[in-house]
């Protein structure tokens, strides 16, 4: 039942949109940390489905809309506290806001924000843009985002969706802001006290990877996981902190094998 609802809901907002998986283990810790942070700790959360569209229909994060959307993130205007011109004591990092800026969640406000190293935000932002271009085709569509290995080292929110009261501590060397000052840790210390659209369980994939997503996804459900075109080319990059546009994604199917808790 909860497919076919999912399913209709993709449809009726434009493009069933297979879910996206971030590998939390590759290069993305700190990312996973905002994200996870937004999905399940902060209030109201924000969950896991989001609708993008193309930053409010202008297609351009430049545009009004996608500025005024950084703005309520609190990575406009630049420089902004991410920067060593803002006053941050570490240099090669910048701005992440979830939701992102090109979905309409973002138009609700309260986004959350995370200084993070400027290489894993821009692998982040490259996967997110070969995932529109791929998938949702350039049209507005709704998506599930998903994190897969959610408990490597130096991720610590993603374990919030079964203990957000002993997980959601902003105690990072680069807390989470919102609304312009660090969050604060919520009140609800059960798995039950989160908001029904953040309930989330631990699967595993026929990959083999484990990933958190959505507690109701009925297995056999198909994901997307990013893999590199060329792995020796992404191998280089992160071996020499090169530029990671010239790594390009993949996005190989992935099903559903079987739930884990």
């Amino acid at each position: 039942m909860f497919r076919g609802l999912l399913l209709a809901g993709l449809l009726g907002y434009g493009l069933a949109a297979p879910g996206m998986i971030f590998n939390c283990a590759d290069n993305l810790q700190d990312i996973c940390n905002n994200m996870c942070w937004g999905a399940y700790c902060t209030r109201p959360s924000f969950g896991v489905t989001l609708n993008y569209d193309r930053y409010g229909g202008t297609g351009n994060r430049n545009s009004d809309i996608g500025k005024a959307r950084q703005k309520s993130a609190g990575c406009l205007p630049r420089p902004n506290r991410c920067s060593t011109k803002g006053g941050n004591p570490r240099a090669g990092e910048n701005c992440d806001e979830y939701p992102f800026a090109s979905t309409s969640q973002a138009d609700q406000g309260g986004q959350v924000s995370k200084c993070v190293i400027s290489r894993h935000n821009s692998r982040q932002g490259n996967i997110i843009g070969e995932y529109y271009t791929n998938t949702c085709k350039g049209k507005d569509c709704q998506f599930i985002i998903t994190f897969g290995n959610p408990a490597a080292a130096g991720v610590q929110y993603c374990q919030a969706y079964s203990d957000p009261h002993g997980q959601c501590i902003n105690d990072q060397v680069a807390p989470i802001y919102k609304n312009g000052a660090p969050d604060v840790r919520p009140a609800g210390k059960k798995r039950s006290d989160l908001e029904p659209e953040a309930q989330a369980a631990m699967f595993l994939m026929a990959s083999g990877m484990e990933l958190l997503m959505p507690i109701d996804t009925p297995i056999n459900t198909t994901f997307f996981h990013p893999t590199a075109r060329n792995a020796t080319m992404k191998a280089w990059v992160e071996d020499n902190d090169d530029d990671e546009d010239l790594v390009e994604w993949d996005f190989v199917e992935d099903l559903v094998a079987a739930r884990l808790d």
